[in-house]
């Protein structure tokens, strides 16, 4: 503690506790010395209850001065000192108020005083107790400590619970109650004395508060000899190493204590039907809590001899006798009966007995018996009886069959139907009658006719009384309808038809047939008193699941079913969309049905069939049948130039529409040329082309754009084309023609021999330089021999085969000319003509041309044309066609070899695709030719 330090103007004298003198204080020292510096920072160090430490700083230097220190008040002593810096002013008294003097001397000069006010400590309190706990306070008192007069001192209390935080309170009195605590938890006390702004030294303790009383204590169970308590651990910490007493006090005069560790305890060993008062409370650390208190009795002893004394249909009469153990005085029966399925009731007597009335008749019911006293019931005593039944209630059909009938019913009022005996009796229309017995609210009439109207009458038995009966009439169910069949159906109808069921003889139907399809919702209905119906108004293309059954006595019998479908609406504007020599594209509408995308079609062809040259001896093909689902199909692999007849139709649920048909042809196949050859002289050429696969009609010869026509049978012969030039070169194309359509061949090239104006002009110097006289007869032999050229329009084609007279003839003076005869033409062949020549000529060798195959129907077969009109006979000779004009020619200055001539194609690429005809006629145009060539006759 620190203080202010003044000026004092005071001397002291006297005799210190140590023996030195004192010097007396003079306040006015000697003039001559002036005054040394007073102390600075006077403080108080320590203080206990009898001495005061104080220290200073000095100013001047320590040698020569002298400090000294003077001490007055309820010290209860006044001295003077002299020291140096510190000093510890001792032998005071306790919690005494002192004021301390400093000051300096030197050279016989004092300096001016400091001084400082302060106290020693108190002494500590005495005798620190805990008065009183509860589970939340704690009661301390003490003694109020030695030394001088009490009075301006405050006590303070700090309290700390283990491991939690600490409190302060302070008192002016003895004691002091700290609550706010936690209950059962151990607190350290410090209490100490404060004393003119000093503390006293401490004095501390332990103390715990109680615990919290047990809560919820109740009682679990009562038997006639014991009591059995339970109750939740207090509040509070932990509660572990906690006893719990247990205190028990009855009308039997005696108290029983008991400890447990649980939270549970059973008493026993009690009288039944008394009265008893417990007591239970909590023991930590030797501290007990509050007591909780709880009365309760033990049960009485249940009646003796519960007996049913008299039953009747709404009443039962029950006696028992009292129960044993004390008084049975201030007792009360409780009787409680149950109907089985139904509500409890309760009544009450101080008797032993019960008239229970107002009781369903025909009823189970289960009694309960009990005695109360003192508010506890004993254990319950229980029995059974029952009233007279009533009749059994709701009889009904719970299943038919052909041959059985089941009913079921209700049981009669009363909840507990094991009791009942109940029987049946039926009788059939017109027939015997029968009678069962079961123990079940149900029986099985067996070995019934189908369709026949039975009696049944029913009723209950109990105890062996019976009840009223109760009739039904119901019949057996009819059998189902046979042969159920669809006789026919459109696509907006069905027609069923079926046999009667087996049953009674001339027994009377009724018919019902109900159909549903697909996407509906509901099904439709209908009904009948034949063994047909049609059903109309139906949706086409759309399954339907049908039902029929027969009723009488209104019964419905059983069903017969069966899955019918309408037909597809058939398909529409079946059109050829196009075609190729060996493949048809057809195309149609789908039908305009709801589920027409459900659909799929069928399409079904057959050629009708041309011989051709015997080589096709069926007059039809069998029937070929592919499925789609689209609505247009492309028939391959198929004969050239053949009529076929085409058929589409729908087809869903294996039921399938009207067919739609049309007759188409395919395109006809081109020929190959197969031989070119050069007539005599190489004023015409000797044709010859294989027969077409398929059917033709006719031939049309184009050589250097002009045209001609031959008829079906002029394939696989040599046909004659004169009024050509010798040494030329010509395209020519044979077109084939079928069913108003035309195909081009690949062009080839022919070449006219040059022998024939080589060997004029040396006959012609021959003649006129020898036999200047013979002109007249070699020129009429010439122009017998070589006829005048025609001109390049006026072709003529002769067959190969050809057998008229004239070419006989001439043939017959070419063999009677010189040697340069050339009758091999007509025979596809030529013999060599007679040219002067240097050395032997080689023999003429037969020959053979080798082509590329034509495909049949691929992308690289000629275009296809198709006139708007079918013609039944040859065409009218066309126009030239586009041909091309630079064609290879012979110069005449350089002719060919005597032994060969040359056949050149005009293009050596294969043949492009055909292009299909759209409108008007248009020719395959061949896109090249074969290369070959054709040696001259040997």
């Amino acid at each position: 503690m620190s203080a202010v330090v003044s000026g004092l103007g005071a001397r002291a004298q006297g005799v210190g506790r140590d023996g030195t003198d004192l010097v007396p204080f003079s306040p006015d020292p000697p003039s001559q010395f002036s005054a040394p510096n007073p102390v600075r920072n006077l403080t108080v160090g320590t203080q206990t209850t009898s001495s005061i430490s104080l220290s200073w700083e000095v100013l001047d230097d320590p040698q020569n001065s002298t400090y000294r220190v003077q001490c007055t008040g309820d010290c209860g002593r006044t001295e003077t000192r002299t020291t140096t810096y510190t000093v510890t002013v001792d032998g005071l008294k306790p919690g005494s108020l002192c004021t301390c003097s400093v000051w300096v001397e030197k050279d016989g000069v004092n300096s001016s005083v400091g001084t400082v006010t302060t106290a020693t400590a108190p002494n500590p309190v005495r005798n620190l107790t805990v008065e009183a706990q509860t589970n939340s306070s704690l009661a301390l008192t003490w003694e109020a400590p030695e030394g001088p007069d009490p009075q301006n001192s405050t006590y303070w209390v700090e309290y700390t619970r283990d491991g939690g935080r600490s409190e302060t309170r302070s008192t002016t009195g003895t004691n002091i109650t700290v609550d706010g605590l936690e209950p059962g938890s151990l607190y350290v006390f410090s209490v100490w004395v404060e004393k003119n702004g000093i503390n006293s030294s401490r004095e501390t303790g332990n103390a715990t508060t109680a615990p919290s009383p047990v809560r919820n204590l109740r009682v679990e169970s009562q038997t006639t000899s014991s009591i059995s308590l339970s109750w939740e651990v207090p509040n509070g910490p932990d509660p572990q190493n906690s006893t719990y007493w247990v205190q028990c006090t009855g009308d039997c005069g005696r108290t029983e204590t008991q400890t447990t560790t649980d939270t549970n305890v059973t008493v026993d060993g009690l009288e039944p039907g008394s009265l008893y008062t417990f007591s239970v409370w909590v023991e930590k650390d030797g501290i007990n809590s509050s007591v909780e208190t709880v009365t309760t009795a033990t049960a009485p002893n249940p009646v003796r001899n519960l007996t049913v004394e008299a039953q009747t249909n709404s009443s039962l009469a029950l006696t028992w006798e009292a129960p044993e153990g004390p008084d049975p005085q201030n007792s009360t029966y409780w009787v409680e009966y149950t109907r089985d399925g139904g509500r409890s009731e309760t009544r009450s007597t101080t008797g032993t007995n019960i008239t229970v009335d107002g009781l369903e008749p025909g009823s189970l019911y289960v009694f309960s018996m009990w005695v109360e006293k003192n508010g506890i019931n004993s254990s319950r005593e229980t029995g059974n009886a029952t009233t007279a039944p009533n009749p059994v209630t709701n009889v009904h059909v719970e299943t038919q069959t052909n041959s059985s009938i089941t009913l079921s019913w209700d049981v009669p009022s009363g909840p507990d139907p094991q009791d009942y005996t109940y029987g049946v009796e039926y009788t059939a229309d017109g027939g015997g009658t029968e009678t069962r017995n079961t123990a079940k609210a149900s029986v099985t009439a067996e070995g019934l006719e189908p369709g026949t109207l039975y009696t049944f009458s029913v009723w209950a038995e109990k105890n062996g009384a019976r009840g009223s009966r109760q009739n039904l009439s119901i019949s057996t169910v009819p059998n189902a309808v046979r042969n159920l069949s669809r006789q026919d159906g459109t696509n907006s109808s069905i027609t069923l038809r079926w046999t009667a069921p087996q049953g009674p003889g001339q027994a009377s139907y009724t018919y019902w047939v109900s159909w549903i399809g697909e996407g509906m919702t509901d099904p439709r209905t209908q009904n009948t008193s034949d063994t047909e119906l049609i059903l109309k108004e139906l949706e086409a293309g759309l399954l339907y699941h049908l039902t029929v059954w027969a009723e009488r006595n209104e019964v419905r019998g059983y069903n017969s079913t069966l899955t019918a479908a309408t037909a597809p609406s058939e398909v529409t504007d079946l059109q050829n969309k196009t075609q190729t020599k060996n493949s048809v594209t057809l195309w149609w509408k789908a039908p305009g049905d709801p589920h027409f995308q459900l659909y799929i079609y069928w399409v079904q062809w057959a050629s009708e069939g041309r011989p051709q040259r015997g080589q096709y001896p069926r007059a039809n093909w069998a029937n070929q049948t592919r499925r789609t689902n689209e609505t247009q199909y492309k028939v391959e692999a198929l004969e050239p130039g053949t009529l076929y007849n085409f058929t589409v139709w729908a087809e869903r649920n294996d039921v399938a529409s009207s067919m739609q048909s049309l007759r188409a042809s395919t395109y006809p196949d081109a020929v190959t040329i197969t031989s070119c050859v050069s007539t005599s002289g190489g004023y015409g050429v000797i044709l010859t082309w294989s027969c077409p696969q398929g059917g033709y009609e006719a031939f049309e010869l184009e050589v250097r754009g002009q045209r001609g026509s031959q008829d079906r049978s002029s394939c696989g012969k040599g046909v004659s084309v004169s009024g050509l030039g010798p040494a030329q070169s010509y395209p020519a194309t044979i077109t084939t023609i079928w069913d108003g359509m035309r195909v081009a061949s690949p062009s080839v090239t022919c070449h006219t021999e040059s022998a024939g104006v080589i060997a004029g002009a040396i006959v012609g110097i021959l003649l006129f330089l020898i036999l200047v006289g013979l002109l007249f007869f070699f020129l009429k032999r010439r122009n017998k021999k070589n006829p005048q050229k025609p001109e390049l329009g006026d072709l003529v084609f002769r067959s190969g085969g050809s057998t008229d007279s004239e070419d006989e003839e001439e043939e017959d003076e070419e063999e009677e000319e010189d040697e340069e005869g050339i009758g091999c033409a007509a025979r596809g062949g030529a013999t060599p003509m007679s040219y002067p020549s240097p050395g032997p000529q080689p023999p003429g060798p037969s020959w053979t041309a080798t082509f590329d195959p034509v495909p049949t129907d691929a992308p690289t077969s000629p275009r296809v044309s198709r006139e708007e009109e079918l013609h039944t006979g040859p065409p009218a000779p066309q126009g030239p066609l586009s041909v091309s004009q630079d064609l290879p020619t012979e110069d005449l200055a350089s002719p060919p070899a005597r032994d060969a001539l040359q056949l050149r194609s005009q293009d050596p690429t294969p043949p492009s695709a055909p292009q299909e005809a759209t409108e008007g006629s248009k020719v395959i145009e061949p896109s090249g030719e074969p290369q070959f060539a054709l040696p001259t006759c040997g």
